[in-house]
């Protein structure tokens, strides 16, 4: 799902957190140890607890990595050095809850807590392997499935990893439970919650480009927990060309692919000039040579496009009829899509329709303008001739625009997620005093950056 709200529960309890979250959201992922005759300095030290940098210095490094790969930027030098003196910070927090939970004799784990995590661990492990399995079948370069398994673990995405994580992250939720247990959540810090950290940052994104809406959302299948106004959600029954319209078009095909090559062709030449050239009057060739090239694909593309229709429209007229006879009777659109249509997806069936939008630019210029010709909920277009087929369209319902409406299971989730988040402050605090009660020295310096 592309539900943002992670379900927050210890480990012992919720076995199935992504590995990736675990690593992010405590940033305690433990490597491989240093070399064999390296000398591991302590980094962290909370009272007796040592935190050496066999232990820091793999969790930094996996963290900037990952945020490497997520951003697709670099991170500067001073952003690195912000990222080191932050994992110094979460080892010390780290530590003082040890030391407290070890103070209430809470910090220790059973033979059959342990074996709970180590095979959530495991579990997490594989989730993790398959799903950059998955991306690399899914990318032009080739991955051998050994390839994938020495990545995660140079990277130090390893089950022990994993386990250590588990542990800091089951030692959290103990300390939430022990020193937290007042705390109430009100109806009020729920909503600031929702608003300041899903819906906001979606409208501030979203709210005035209608592009990167359609980008990152609609394209991509995710969700936002804001919808720009003016979308109305449309069905549609595709029909295929008959074969014989395909066969009747081979000369106007011929045209249209000729027009396209030249076009692109003449394009590339009008680039090259512009190059070169020292004044606007040098463009002038090119420029000519360009108009003639999109004159004549114009041409290519009406003429395919009428023929296509003029050849199509009597042939799928029956059928057509037939549809529209039943649909005036009153048989669903769900059940002639399923009858008649091509396209018999999720999005067009169960999902109620694809998002059309007058400022919409993935769909055809045929395509959008018949779906914002319906004039009300329940209308059913005419044939629209595309590429893709003869579509009818049919006006499913007006999209709410405005802020995402929580369905039963997402309350749930939100309201799990900001307890966890409220009592995540309540501990920071602790730990803010924990800290003038024990002994913590740290030495941010051995770490590397690089």
């Amino acid at each position: 799902t592309a539900w943002k709200i992670e379900k927050n529960r210890s480990p012992l309890r919720r076995i199935g957190a992504a590995a990736l979250s675990l690593f992010l959201a405590a940033g305690l992922l433990c490597g491989a140890a240093l070399a064999e005759g390296t000398e591991d300095p302590v980094v962290v030290r909370v009272d007796d607890l040592l935190f050496r940098k066999s232990q820091v210095q793999p969790a930094l490094e996996s963290e900037i990595d990952l945020l490497e790969a997520l951003d697709g930027v670099w991170m500067t030098e001073e952003e690195k050095a912000e990222r080191r003196d932050a994992a110094v910070a979460r080892f010390v927090s780290a530590g003082l809850i040890q030391v407290k939970l070890r103070e209430a004799g809470k910090n220790d784990f059973s033979a059959e807590e342990e074996e709970t995590l180590k095979e959530s661990a495991r579990n997490q492990y594989e989730q993790l392997w398959q799903g950059l399995w998955q991306r690399a079948q899914e990318s032009e370069e080739k991955f051998t499935e050994e390839q994938i398994t020495e990545f995660m673990e140079d990277a130090g995405y390893t089950v022990e990893a994993l386990y250590e994580e588990m542990k800091a992250t089951e030692r959290r939720y103990r300390a939430v439970e022990l020193f937290c247990p007042g705390l109430i959540i009100t109806e009020e810090m729920i909503q600031e919650y929702y608003r300041t950290n899903f819906l906001e940052p979606d409208q501030e994104r979203y709210a005035q480009d209608l592009d990167l809406y359609e980008e990152e959302v609609l394209a991509k299948g995710n969700e936002s927990f804001y919808v720009p106004d003016g979308y109305r959600a449309i069905q549609q029954i595709l029909l295929a060309y008959p074969g014989e319209v395909d066969r009747a078009l081979k000369k106007e095909r011929a045209r249209l692919n000729l027009a396209g090559r030249a076009l692109a062709a003449r394009m590339q030449e009008l680039a090259s000039a512009a190059v070169a050239a020292e004044k606007w009057e040098d463009l002038t060739e090119a420029k000519g040579a360009y108009g003639e090239a999109e004159a004549e694909m114009t041409a290519a593309r009406t003429a395919y496009d009428e023929k296509r229709k003029a050849l199509a429209e009597p042939l799928v007229a029956p059928q057509v009829q037939e549809i529209r006879a039943e649909w005036e009777k009153g048989t669903d659109i769900s059940s002639l899509i399923r009858k008649y249509s091509t396209d018999t997806g999720d999005k067009n069936l169960a999902g109620g329709g694809y998002p059309v939008h007058p400022d919409s630019k993935n769909w055809s210029p045929e395509f959008l303008a018949a779906a914002l010709a319906l004039e009300k909920p329940g209308d059913l277009s005419e044939p629209v001739y595309t590429d893709l087929g003869i579509h009818l369209l049919y006006y499913a319902s007006d999209i709410p625009g405005g802020a995402h409406e929580l369905t039963e299971s997402e309350r749930e989730t939100l309201v799990s997620s900001a307890t966890w988040y409220y009592q995540g402050l309540e501990l920071e605090k602790l730990i803010e005093r924990w800290k003038t009660e024990h002994e913590i020295e740290t030495h941010p310096e051995l770490l590397d950056e690089e």
